[in-house]
């Protein structure tokens, strides 16, 4: 599985843009290294984000980045997002041949997501291009049926803002049902759109997911420990004045193996305590070391959870 950082572009943690210069030596090392990016075209449609990541070499998942634009009473249209993928061709990344560019979502209507499929492959077909099709939790399930018989990889989306008990409800079924085999492996190769929950993350054979954790947690005064989860770190959370809550009110021994593991990968936990662009870079090395355990703990096959009675 590759796990995806959502938006690193867009909230300016590359070469050249306002966060990236708060960086220090070390936190700038883990953003040149980043493999997997994924960006919304709503956000990076701007030309100095085009440059930003043309002058990096860069190499996106593209997303359209519709839900976003729909939240915010703006209308975008099919014809310019293709017209941008054209323009921007060397900035996407390709997966064996398939263009890590998502439809562009018809919010809470599967028809019109269908048909900005058949829309967005008609103008891309004489370029040799298509973009993954998109279904998502709550729609008629004939929709998915269809996007498994014709694509090699498909896309799973409309998950932000649901527990993650609800989502695997949803999840264990359409997996179950639609997406694997006999033998219970993946039919095809399948996207989660905004997994924000390690635990979905590590319950199905996902090829790819991303996340926009990264940002939300460091937001919020933590970081991810790879091993243990989100610690919150900040001189300003509320939670510093609870014990066991925070890094500061932990025991001896627990701060003594916590702090240790920071200095260890480059990190200390007074600047982390401090500055919130070290926990951002923090938490994007934590999840290459989380996508590296995943998929090394994982047999690729999916099996149903067994729901208990008490």
């Amino acid at each position: 599985m590759q796990i995806y950082t959502a938006a690193v572009y867009s909230n300016s943690y590359m070469a050249g843009m306002n966060r990236y210069v708060k960086l220090n030596e070390r936190e700038r090392e883990i953003v040149h290294k980043l493999p997997h990016i994924l960006e919304s075209w709503h956000y990076v449609g701007k030309q100095q984000y085009v440059e930003a990541m043309r002058t990096n070499g860069a190499k996106i998942f593209l997303d359209s980045g519709a839900f976003s634009a729909h939240t915010l009473g703006v209308t975008l249209r099919v014809e310019d997002y293709c017209q941008y993928i054209v323009d921007n061709l060397d900035i996407i990344r390709f997966e064996d041949g398939a263009m890590m560019a998502s439809v562009l979502d018809g919010i809470g209507d599967a028809r019109q997501t269908g048909i900005n499929q058949d829309r967005m492959e008609e103008i891309l077909r004489p370029y040799g291009l298509k973009p993954l099709p998109c279904f998502h939790a709550g729609e008629p399930e004939e929709y998915l049926e269809w996007y498994v018989t014709r694509y090699d990889y498909i896309t799973l989306g409309g998950m932000v803002g649901a527990s993650t008990q609800q989502l695997m409800i949803w999840l264990d079924r359409v997996w179950n049902k639609y997406l694997m085999d006999g033998s219970g492996r993946p039919k095809l190769k399948v996207h989660g759109f905004g997994i924000t929950s390690r635990a979905l993350m590590e319950s199905y054979p996902w090829y790819s997911c991303d996340s926009s954790s990264w940002i939300q947690t460091a937001a919020f005064g933590g970081i991810e420990h790879p091993e243990h989860g989100p610690i919150s770190v900040s001189e300003k959370s509320p939670s510093r004045h609870d014990p066991g809550q925070h890094a500061s009110t932990l025991s001896p021994i627990e701060q003594d193996y916590i702090f240790r593991y920071l200095e260890q990968n480059g990190f200390t936990y007074e600047r982390l305590s401090t500055v919130y662009e070290s926990r951002a870079a923090w938490n994007l090395w934590a999840y290459g070391v989380i996508n590296a355990m995943i998929n090394a703990a994982g047999d690729s096959k999916f099996r149903t959870h067994v729901q208990e009675l008490f």
